[in-house]
């Protein structure tokens, strides 16, 4: 069986491809890839979700790469991906695998590989692990064999995290800033980690569906707000002065404002990012192929930098890595930053937006009130239909052979392909089809000016795949 990496890691139905076999060959195709020929194999981090078996799927990766010659780290409990990330950083390993589906359903299953810089691998690398995974899984070596040898511990990530975390945000601030906040980590792997590191001062954080849970509550773990009801209630019940959600692996964010409204990630990233040039700081912007315009906005008002990359994380996770980027984020909710890990981070994120809450002493909602009002209205919509990625490889092709010239009233003034199909409205807004690269699914976004029209542009794009279906 072959088995191919999307855009962030591989992913399986637990049981039909996700299997133990090939978690096997997996890490013994990223232990062959990871260690250059005639090099002696160095340390290897191995962390895990709160998903279905992800313990004894982690510890099977932990058995291959025993026997593989690695000294392993295996996390002792459920952690984040950032803070498996940090780990990695921390005792400076050779590299890290997670076992995760991130925000995908209940039923998948996933492996993740982090860099020796925290990051996720580039194509380059997942190429190298593709061609090195063997057709049969490799022999391992017992957990009870590693204990006794030496070669594996059973290790926390969360004081590597905590610590990473410290560098890059201002937590006895926070703890003193009196915030009242609910958390969301959605039965996930981030469980009560907000509510720990703001605990102490007259800040306050009240956790919901904290406890791991692999069916996630029967939600589907991505902090998207149509899967939030319950955080909305909880911050209007509490009259908190903000929600933030963490998708099942902790890397992405979702927010409420004080008044219950949801903050997208597509006003998050450029938030943060106005934030840091205020306050004086300078540097590129980027963004994934799908995000906002808003983006693009600040960094042309403060004439700084701007680039735009294909969908995923390890594009940007690039150039953060390489010292070249302020701030990058994609649509998902990924953001990362300078100063920090070349990872993105949902706690991390939740704690800038209550930093720049705290230091302009002004609500959640004033300040993206502010926002709008210097750099433009959007609205945004995502539109994810099942679909086989061939399939949807292929819808996109046949509309790029035949554009229409407006979608939904909005006049359509060019295309841009660097991945999927993005039709332009001039500087109003685009219109983007694009097979996932995690997902059986073909993703529909677009980001117009108003409700009314991406209302428009919706119901004229779902006619568009429509026809090209039959």
């Amino acid at each position: 069986m072959t088995l191919k990496f999307g855009t962030d890691g591989w992913r399986a139905i637990i049981a039909d491809e996700f299997t133990f076999a090939n978690v096997r060959r997996v890490c013994a195709g990223i232990s062959h890839a990871f260690v250059p020929q005639g090099a002696r194999p160095g340390i290897a981090v191995v962390g895990h979700d709160t998903r279905f078996l992800s313990p004894s799927f982690a510890a099977a990766a932990a058995e291959t790469l025993l026997a593989a010659g690695h000294r392993v780290l295996l996390a002792r409990e459920s952690a984040p991906t950032p803070a498996a990330s940090c780990a990695v950083v921390q005792h400076q390993a050779s590299f890290g695998v997670v076992i995760t589906a991130s925000h995908n359903a209940a039923p998948f299953s996933g492996v993740k590989i982090k860099d020796a810089a925290g990051s996720s691998a580039g194509s380059e690398a997942t190429s190298a692990v593709e061609a090195g995974i063997p057709d049969e899984p490799p022999a391992g070596m017992s957990l009870e064999e590693g204990e006794r040898r030496g070669a594996l511990a059973r290790v926390s990530f969360a004081e590597a995290h905590a610590a990473q975390l410290g560098r890059a945000v201002d937590i006895p601030a926070l703890r003193a800033s009196g915030l009242q906040v609910v958390a969301d980590p959605m039965h996930g792997a981030c469980g009560h980690l907000l509510e720990s590191l703001l605990a102490g001062g007259t800040a306050a954080v009240r956790t919901i569906n904290a406890n791991p849970d692999p069916l996630f509550g029967g939600r589907h773990p991505e902090p998207l707000e149509k899967n939030l009801g319950a955080l909305r209630h909880e911050v209007l019940e509490r009259r908190a002065d903000a929600g933030f959600a963490t998708d099942g692996d902790g890397d992405r964010i979702g927010a409420f404002d004080e008044r219950g409204v949801f903050v997208s990630p597509l006003k998050i990233a450029p938030l943060i990012a106005w934030s840091f040039l205020k306050a004086g700081r300078r540097g590129t912007l980027g963004k994934t192929f799908a995000n906002t315009i808003l983006l693009d906005r600040v960094a042309k008002h403060y004439a700084q930098p701007f680039h735009v990359f294909p969908v995923g994380f390890k594009h940007l996770a690039r150039e953060l890595a390489a010292g070249r980027m302020l701030l990058g984020g994609e649509e998902s909710g990924g953001i990362g930053i300078a100063g920090y890990i070349p990872e993105r981070d949902g706690v991390l994120i939740s704690m800038l937006i209550l930093q720049a809450m705290h230091e302009e002493q002004k609500p959640l909602s004033e300040l993206v009130a502010d926002m709008v009002g210097t750099f433009g209205a959007f609205c945004y919509r995502r539109l994810d239909l099942p679909c086989s990625s061939e399939r949807g490889l292929g819808l996109v092709a046949s509309l790029k052979q035949r554009l229409p010239a407006d979608v939904g009233g909005m006049r359509v003034t060019g295309y841009d392909d660097l991945d999927g199909l993005k039709l332009l409205f001039g500087e109003d807004g685009w219109l983007l089809f694009r097979a996932s690269g995690t997902e059986p699914v073909l993703r529909i976004y677009a980001e117009v000016p108003a409700e009314e029209r991406l209302d428009a542009v919706m119901t004229h794009a779902l006619r568009l795949v429509d026809d090209r279906s039959s």
